[in-house]
C-alpha cells in the first residue's frame, strides 16, 4: 500500500453517526456508509465500528489492502501529531490512542487529524478552494470552527492546534465564551449569540417578525432578514462586524488565496455572506483584501471523509 493506490477511505467521525467514503486518487467519492457511533460503546467499540465500514467498503469494490493508499480520520476534539485524541467531549474521551487503535485492527497505514482540519482540506483541494495552496475556513454554526492551509498541507503549528478561529479576541472584555475567556469570535458570532442578541433586542421592545417565536434559531434569523426584519438585519451586521475584523486579521497574517464560510448558518447565503464581505473589506489593509476570495464553502457533509482520505492521499 501506498500513496500510488488509487484509492484511500476517509472516515468523519462524529458523536452521532460515523461517515466513511472510499475515495479515489483524483479526489472523487466512490461509495459511502453511514451508522450510529454508539459512543457509549467507549474506543474499542468505536474503533471495531469504523474497522466493520473499512472492511465494508473494500469488500463492496472488491479491494485488497493493497488497493488502499491507506485510512485517514477526521475525529472532533483535540488531537496531537501522533495520532492521539486528547479530548473529544461528544466522545467523551480523555487521551484516547485512536490512530494507534485503528491501525491495529486493521493493519493499514492510518492517519488523523482534527475535524475541521480535514473540512479544510478538502475545501482547499476540491472544493471552494478550487486547489489554492492558502486557505482558511470558517464554520459558522452552535461554534465556530476552522483550520488553516499553507502551502497546500494543513498547518497545525508548534501546539498543534493552530486554526482555532473561533478563539480569536475581537471585543477585549466582551461576552464569556466556553474557552473561559472574554470577547472571542465564538462568543458574540455563533449560533447562539445571534439567538441572545435578538432576544436582547426584542427584551427591549424592538418590533420584530421574531417576537414569541419560541424555539428562535439562527435559520429563523436568516430568513426573517432576507425578508427584510429590521432587527435580524440588524443581528446579521452585528455578526457580520465581528466576523469582518476576523477575517481581516487572517489576511493581514497570511494573505491566503480564499477564505470559505461553511457550516450549518452558512446555508443563509448571500444575507449572510454579503455582509460579511463588506465588513471585511471595511476592516482590511490596503491593497490586501483585492486579493483574497471570500466565498461559500461547497462541499457541505461529504467535506469531513473527503478530507480524511486526503490525509494519506
Amino acid at each position: 500500500m501506498g500513496a500510488q493506490s488509487p484509492y484511500a477511505i476517509g472516515v468523519d467521525l462524529g458523536g452521532t453517526f460515523i461517515k466513511a467514503a472510499l475515495v479515489t486518487s483524483a479526489g472523487k467519492i466512490d461509495i459511502q456508509d453511514r451508522r450510529p457511533t454508539e459512543a457509549e460503546s467507549g474506543a474499542e467499540g468505536v474503533a471495531a465500528r469504523v474497522s466493520e465500514q473499512v472492511n465494508g467498503l473494500m469488500a463492496r469494490k472488491g479491494l485488497a489492502p493493497g488497493d488502499l493508499a491507506g485510512v485517514g480520520i477526521g475525529v472532533p476534539g483535540v488531537t496531537t501529531a501522533d495520532g492521539m485524541v486528547i479530548l473529544a467531549p461528544n466522545l467523551n474521551w480523555h487521551h484516547v490512542p485512536f490512530k494507534r487503535l485503528l491501525s491495529e485492527r486493521l493493519g493499514l497505514r492510518v492517519e488523523l487529524d482534527n475535524d475541521a482540519n480535514v473540512a479544510a482540506l478538502a475545501e482547499a483541494r476540491v472544493g471552494a478552494g478550487g486547489g489554492c495552496d492558502t486557505f482558511v475556513l470558517f464554520t459558522l454554526g452552535t461554534g465556530i470552527g476552522g483550520g488553516i492551509i499553507l502551502n497546500g498541507r494543513v498547518h497545525h503549528g508548534a501546539s498543534y492546534a493552530a486554526g482555532e478561529v473561533g478563539h480569536v479576541c475581537v471585543m477585549p472584555d466582551g461576552p464569556l465564551c466556553g474557552c473561559g475567556k472574554k470577547g472571542c469570535l465564538e462568543a458574540i458570532t455563533a449560533g447562539p449569540a445571534m439567538v441572545r442578541h435578538v432576544r436582547d433586542g426584542l427584551a427591549k421592545g424592538q418590533v420584530s417578525s421574531l417576537s414569541g417565536v419560541d424555539d428562535l434559531t439562527p435559520e429563523a434569523i436568516c430568513k426573517a432578514a432576507d425578508a427584510g426584519d429590521a432587527l435580524a438585519l440588524e443581528t446579521i451586521a452585528h455578526v457580520a462586524f465581528y466576523l469582518g475584523i476576523a477575517i481581516a486579521d487572517i489576511i493581514v497574517l497570511l494573505s491566503p488565496n480564499v477564505v470559505a464560510i461553511g457550516g450549518g448558518i452558512s446555508a443563509a447565503g448571500d444575507v449572510l455572506l454579503n455582509p460579511i464581505i463588506e465588513a471585511t473589506k471595511a476592516e482590511s489593509l490596503e491593497g490586501m483584501f483585492e486579493h483574497t476570495k471570500i466565498v461559500p464553502a461547497t462541499l457541505g457533509n461529504d467535506a469531513g471523509s473527503l478530507g480524511a482520505a486526503f490525509l494519506v492521499l
